[in-house]
């Protein structure tokens, strides 16, 4: 797997939801960055299907759930890279700043 990346990714270990083909899961986020995140499965058998995904999930010390959207990059051996796609101006910002807030 190439670990070719645009921005560094901070370690983090985050529980949220992932929606995939009409399917909610719960995973853990093991690092993330303004580009993407690195999941681990939980409770979720792997299972071959789209590229696309949507992620809910609450940074540390906010309650106020991020949503953005995505598309998996890699899917083995229960770990799942995510390339977000779609994100909101306001959740960008929140997720920049926290970024910048772990890496200081």
């Amino acid at each position: 797997m190439n670990e070719n990346r645009e921005q560094s990714r901070v370690p983090c270990d985050i529980i949220l939801n992932k929606v995939e083909d009409g399917h909610t899961n719960v995973c853990r986020a093991e690092n993330l960055s303004l580009g993407g995140i690195k999941l681990q499965r939980v409770a979720e058998g792997h299972q071959p299907g789209g590229k696309r995904v949507q992620l809910q999930f609450a940074l540390p010390g906010d309650s106020e759930p991020i949503w953005v959207s995505g598309e998996k990059v890699y899917d083995d051996e229960g770990k799942v890279g995510v390339r977000f796609t779609n994100i909101s101006h306001g959740n960008f910002v929140k997720l920049r700043d926290w970024l910048r807030e772990e890496t200081c």
